[in-house]
Parts: structure tokens; C-alpha cells; sequence
């Protein structure tokens, strides 16, 4: 465009801002396919790259998005994700990018927040790589006064927030290198190959060598596209060449079977609050289900030894699974004394009808034994089994001794006395089909109907 007119650089400009995205989309496209063989394709990739920018806004807040990119894969809130796609929490990076655009790195961010070209461009890797080094400067200067650094530390959240901006500037400075093998692997993996995990493997000894710092955030990265993450186990087994913890969790790729560990732990810890309702025992559920499979997956697909570091953790991990399944187990009698509508037969053989329960405590009498009765999957593989079909069975025979009643109660009675047994029985048979005894439920309701009818 250099030969242009200021004011044919202006139609032109006004004729590519006028196309649709998808159009000027499909024209880059077409002409980077020809580029490497056509000298005229390359002038005019070339062309576009100019008109883009002269359209382009400048970045302005989208900046801090830009910038921070490379941890963006990796923030979350620590209560609700696990520690592997949780290194950074939202409140951290809010706090981080204040650091780095008021103090730190002021005059890269105003110029970043200039710039006119997409976040791919170097020129963002290398300003990405300038916040890096202003992080790591900041990180010394207040290591060199002990206070300065506890301070920084507590403002960042206290535990382990100096590993965690340390973590940011590998990050950062290293982004060009890792992207550049994270672009080789799927968003989303659901089976880890044996093609893919050879490629893997490839690119960490390439960054082995390039970016060293950067190699196991690859693999950390890797790990958070795996629809299974323990299945990074196969990458590590290649790269370790052995098939055990012996050496490897001795090594700097111990890192990624600690993530595995801390995400296991992550799930067993979250079984310590027993569900309040439906909604909370699905999700309850869901962790537990999510705990299991972290569990048996990792010995699946790697050698973890009873006596080494990782197999105590994972030992003392089912252990404390375990402890917590049952004590959510052992709710179920309780809640169902406060959340079952349960009639009781006098002395002289007269059905003695029970108030009807607080809506929450039927909510609360539903989750757990729904809870109770999903766990059954697992129960063998979480050594509960024993627990989980004592209080299961013992949980819907006293379902159907009370339905019993209550179709008597209906059969027999009139009115609101009629009307509350009747609502007794469909509380009854809702809790069945929590446990899901949904033949015996849909049984309880033709009879309930059958005895109002009568």
C-alpha cells in the first residue's frame, strides 16, 4: 500500500471496514493458502494485514484479556473448581493487573491498550514477556525486605500467593513457546491416544530445550483439555520411561501427579457437607462420582506404589472419602424421622396419622436418600458398600411400611384428615423415587388413588 494515495488508502480502507467479517475472512484465508507458492498472494496477505490494523480499534480494555491470556486456562474460584484449573482466582488477577498497570508495567499496558493488531501478533507475546520480567522485578524488590514480602504476600491471599506470581511469570514469559505446542492439541480431548500422547511427549522435549521453565505448564495445560484428566499419566509414563512413581515423583514432573492428587482431593473434601435438597445431592453426587473416577484412574494408568508418596496420599484421600460418604449415609434415619409423614398403629390397632413435615425437610430427607441410592455405583470402589446397602435397605423398607399405613389412613378416613394422608403418601412416594424404587412409588399411588376412590 506503500505506492497508494493518501486518499486511495482511504477507499481502500472504507471498502474493507464495509465488508462483513466472514468476507474479509474468506479473502486472508484464500490469499494465505496461495502464499507460499504465489509472490503476488504474499504481497497481498501483506495488503490485508495493513487494512486490518487501519479498521482495527485499538485493544483499550480489552487489553488486560489480551495480556493475561496465558493464564487464563488456569483461573478460577478455588471453593467451586478444582486446583488444577484454579491456580489463579479471579480476586488474585483483578489484583495482579492493578499491580502490573499501575506500578509495575504502567507504560507497557498504555501501550498495549494502543495497539491495533489481534492478540496472536508477536508483538503481544513480547509484551506479555515485558509483564513477565516487571512481575519477577517486582517479586525480588520486596524479597530483599522480609515485610515488603509477607505484605505482598498477605494482599495476594496468604498461603502459597509468592509461588502463585511466581507461577504467572513462567507463565507469561513462556507464552509464545507453550502456545505454540498448545495449539497442537485438541480444545477438548476425550481419549488421550497413543498418536496424540507421542506428540505430546515431542513437545516437551522440545521445550525442554527452548523453554524449560514452560515444559510442565504444557503438560499442566495438556491436562486441563483431558476429558479424563488422569490420562495424563500416559504422557508422563513416555517421558519418565517407566511405568511407576519410583523415580518420576521425584522429579520436576512430580508437579503434574500432585495436580492429579490435589484435584482427588479437591472432590473428596467437598463430600464433608451433606445435601440440603435435590439440587445439592446431584451436585453432591457429581463431586463424589468425579472422586471415584480420579481415584481409580490414577492407579489405572500408572504405577502407584502403597509405600511411595503419591500412594499415601491417594490411601489417606479414599480413606477421608470414605469417613465422609458414610457420614452423609448415617443422615438418611434422621432425616427421614423429620421428613417422612410416618403414621404410626396404637395399641388398639387404630392408624395414629403424623403431622405433615416442613417442605425443607422433605427437601432435605429427599436429597440424602438420593444420595444414598446413586452412591450404590460406587460403593464397592469407595469400601462403603457394607453402609450404603444396610441404610438403603433399611431406608426403603420403612418407605413402604409407612405407605402401607397411610393407604389404610386414606381408605379409612374423610375430609381433611383424608386430604392430609393422602398428601402424606405422595411425600412417601416421592422419597421412593429418590430412592429409586420408582415400581414401588408408582405401586403406593395407584393404591392411594384406589383407596380415595373407594
Amino acid at each position: 500500500m506503500a505506492r497508494l494515495t493518501p486518499n486511495q488508502k482511504a477507499k481502500l480502507e472504507a471498502l474493507w471496514r464495509s465488508m462483513p467479517v466472514h468476507m474479509r475472512s474468506a479473502l486472508v484465508a484464500s490469499a494465505n493458502a496461495s502464499a507460499s507458492q504465489d509472490e503476488a498472494s504474499q504481497r497481498l496477505v501483506e495488503v490485508f494485514k495493513e487494512l486490518q490494523e487501519a479498521v482495527q480499534e485499538p485493544a483499550g480494555d480489552l487489553a488486560k484479556a489480551y495480556l493475561l491470556a496465558p493464564l487464563k486456562p488456569l483461573i478460577g474460584d478455588p471453593e467451586t473448581v478444582q486446583p488444577s484449573r484454579a491456580r489463579f482466582s479471579p480476586d488474585q488477577i483483578s489484583k495482579l493487573w492493578g499491580w502490573l498497570g499501575r506500578h509495575l508495567a504502567k507504560q507497557t499496558v498504555e501501550t498495549a491498550k494502543k495497539c491495533k493488531k489481534p492478540p496472536t501478533e508477536d508483538i503481544w507475546y513480547e509484551f506479555r514477556a515485558q509483564l513477565g520480567d516487571a512481575l519477577q522485578e517486582g517479586i525480588e524488590k520486596a524479597e530483599r525486605v522480609p515485610k515488603d514480602m509477607t505484605a505482598l504476600a498477605k494482599r495476594f491471599g496468604g498461603g502459597d500467593a509468592a509461588d502463585m506470581l511466581r507461577d504467572a511469570v513462567v507463565l507469561l514469559r513462556n507464552a509464545k513457546a507453550v502456545d505454540a505446542c498448545m495449539n497442537r492439541v485438541p480444545a477438548r480431548v476425550y481419549d488421550l491416544d497413543d498418536d496424540l500422547t507421542h506428540r505430546i511427549k515431542e513437545m516437551h522435549e522440545q521445550l525442554m530445550e527452548e523453554a524449560p521453565d514452560g515444559a510442565v505448564w504444557m503438560l499442566l495445560l495438556t491436562m486441563g483439555r483431558l476429558e479424563q484428566p488422569w490420562e495424563i499419566f500416559r504422557v508422563i509414563e513416555r517421558i519418565g520411561k517407566r511405568g511407576d512413581d519410583l523415580v518420576v515423583s521425584k522429579t520436576e514432573l512430580a508437579a503434574v501427579g500432585d495436580a492429579v492428587l490435589a484435584d482427588t482431593g479437591f472432590f473428596a473434601t467437598k463430600l464433608k457437607s451433606p445435601p440440603a435438597n435435590l439440587e445439592e445431592a446431584k451436585k453432591t453426587y457429581e463431586r463424589y462420582d468425579r472422586f471415584v473416577a480420579y481415584s481409580t484412574g490414577m492407579t489405572k494408568e500408572f504405577g502407584i506404589r502403597k509405600a511411595g508418596r503419591w500412594g499415601q496420599a491417594l490411601f489417606s484421600l479414599r480413606a477421608e472419602a470414605s469417613t465422609n460418604t458414610e457420614k452423609i449415609f448415617e443422615k438418611v434415619p434422621l432425616a427421614l424421622d423429620s421428613g417422612l409423614p410416618e403414621p404410626r398403629r396404637g395399641k388398639s390397632g387404630r392408624i395414629i396419622p403424623a403431622q405433615l413435615p416442613p417442605e425443607a425437610h422433605v427437601d432435605r430427607a429427599e436429597g440424602l436418600i438420593f444420595f444414598l441410592a446413586k452412591a450404590r455405583e460406587h460403593a464397592n470402589a469407595a469400601a462403603v458398600a457394607s453402609t450404603q446397602k444396610r441404610i438403603a435397605d433399611a431406608s426403603i423398607k420403612r418407605l413402604q411400611d409407612a405407605g402401607e399405613l397411610l393407604v389404610d389412613l386414606v381408605a379409612s378416613s374423610e375430609g381433611q384428615n383424608r386430604n392430609v394422608a393422602q398428601e402424606g403418601l405422595l411425600i412417601t412416594a416421592r422419597l421412593l423415587e429418590a430412592a429409586e424404587a420408582d415400581e414401588v412409588a408408582a405401586t403406593l399411588r395407584r393404591r392411594g388413588n384406589a383407596a380415595a376412590a373407594a
